[in-house]
Formats: C-alpha cells, structure tokens, sequence
C-alpha cells in the first residue's frame, strides 16, 4: 500500500514537472504569436487571419488525421468539441481583434483573467465551492482588471474589452477540454479545433479577403505553426497536470509581453498596467492554490 502511495506521488510530481516544462515553453510561443499578429503591416481582418491561422495549422494535422480517422470519426464527444471550436473561433477573433488595436503588454494582461472567469464559470455551471480565501481572491483580481481598464469617461477605450471578451471564451474553453480530455487524446482534439475553426471563419475571410504578399504569408504561416503546436502543449499540459501547479507557470506571459513590446515595438507598460498585471497574478494563483483540482487523466490512470 505505502508503495502504491509512493508510485502515485512520484507520478503525480513527474507529470506535474513535465507540465509546467509545456506551459513555460507554450507561454513563450504565445508571446511570440502575439507579438506577430500585433506587428502585422498589411490590415488583415480577424476572419482571414483566423482562417489562415487555423487552416495552415489544420494541415499539419492531416498526416496523422490519415492514420487515425477512426478515432476521429468514433469519438462519442463531438458535441463538446463542436462546442469548443466555436468557443475558440470567437476568442480567437476576439484576441486578434485586440492584438490590432492595444499594446501588447494591455491585451497579455488582461487575457489572463481567464483564470478568475474560469472559477466564476465552474461555480455557476459545475457547483464548485467557493471560499471565502477565493472570493476575496476573486475581488482582488476584479480590482487588478479595474486599474488596467482605467474605466474614466476620459480614458477608457471600448477596444480594452476585447481581450476580456476573449478571455471569457478561454475559460468556457478550458472547461471543456476536462470533458473531452478524459476519452480523447491531444491529437483528436486539436484535430476537431483547427478544423472546426477553419469552416467557421471561412464565410468571413471570404467576404474580407485581401492580397498579401510573401513576407506576410511567411508572417502567417509561422503564426499558425506556433498556434497548432502551443494548443498541443496547453492540451497536453492541463489533461495531465495539476492545475495549480501549473497556474504560476502560465503568468510568465506577462514579462514576456511586456519584454517583446518594448524590445520590438518601443511599448513600454504603464504603471497602471504593470499594477493590474501584480494583482491579477496575485487573485489567480490564490484561486488556483485554493481550489486543488489535480488532473483528471492521472487520477483515471492510478485508480
């Protein structure tokens, strides 16, 4: 008994290390990503960008999708994948959106409150708990979201609710990917993602289509490169890790952002920024510490 206590526990600290290795990495492939699309020349519209982005990355699936279709096809969650496909479509856009219009710094900020919607959304739709350390926690990040918006008559802009309206879709994503992740493997469902978000943006790339030239196809086609694989590791991360261990990990987004705006872009944050960033990592690691939730895939394997 005492080494099957053992083997859990050397299992459990082994995915966990592995896990936050992918979040690590994936959080510097976003930035990346990010610092991308922000530095786009040509105006590009959110609908042929994500189609770009989500079709390239849907190529590189196709090899495997050749080997593997009967798993693909049989799947009995394709509601839940569909669901999360055009969850991810509109967060996409969204984030695209807000990539084009605010410092880079702003929308990494603010997108990170995912964390905090995601534990209002388990609580609602899911029944989970709330503590009092994570209420205050969730105050907290609701101050941290506050002082980045600055919401003044005088300087707010409509444009800081996009990355919030994405992180909205993230954690219903996110929510998601514990239902799927318990009979499918990384491989079907980002296979469903890329090729369900494809098909959604298609009508709008369509109908906003514009000529891009080669520089800008190389741009894209690493965009959508970064994208396939940083879903990869988010996915394979989170099906197997803890969540709050991995929740500081993912904050390393904010220096990243911060760094890559003002090497590339001459954008240096804000105090108001900066403050806001502090409080919202502070409110999300307290709620994620708070709520324990260990990997659905590690408890499966060790029953």
């Amino acid at each position: 008994m005492k080494n099957h206590s053992q083997t859990t526990q050397h299992m459990a600290a082994l995915w966990n290390k592995k896990g936050a290795l992918f979040i690590v990495l994936s959080a510097l492939l976003v930035s990346t990503t990010n610092a991308l699309v922000h530095g786009l020349k040509t105006p590009i519209s959110a609908g042929q960008l994500l189609f770009l982005k989500a079709g390239i990355g849907f190529l590189f699936c196709i090899p495997w999708l050749i080997g593997h279709w009967s798993n693909v096809a049989r799947t009995p969650n394709k509601r839940w994948h569909a669901k999360k496909a055009i969850i991810g479509a509109i967060g996409n856009a969204l984030l695209i959106m807000a990539l084009q219009k605010l410092p880079l710094a702003d929308v990494t900020t603010l997108s990170l409150t995912s964390a905090i919607l995601t534990t209002l959304g388990a609580a609602m739709f899911f029944k989970e708990t709330l503590r009092p350390a994570t209420i205050a926690a969730l105050l907290l990040g609701g101050v941290g979201v506050c002082i980045v918006l600055k919401p003044s008559m005088t300087v707010f802009s409509w444009s800081a609710l996009l990355p919030l309206l994405s992180a909205v879709c993230y954690s219903a994503s996110s929510l998601f990917v514990k239902k799927v992740s318990l009979i499918d493997s990384t491989e079907v469902s980002l296979t469903y993602l890329l090729g369900g978000m494809t098909v959604l943006s298609a009508p709008f790339a369509y109908l906003s289509w514009v000529s891009l030239n080669m520089c800008d196809w190389a741009v894209i086609a690493a965009i959508a490169c970064l994208y396939c694989i940083v879903q990869w590791l988010l996915i394979h991360a989170y099906a197997h890790a803890s969540a709050a261990f991995l929740a500081p990990f993912k904050f390393a987004r904010f220096p990243l952002a911060c760094m890559f705006g003002i090497i590339w872009f001459g954008e240096v944050p804000s105090w108001y920024v900066v403050g806001g960033g502090v409080l919202i990592f502070a409110s999300c690691s307290v709620i994620q510490y708070t709520r324990h939730d260990p990997s659905y895939l590690l408890r499966m394997k060790i029953k």
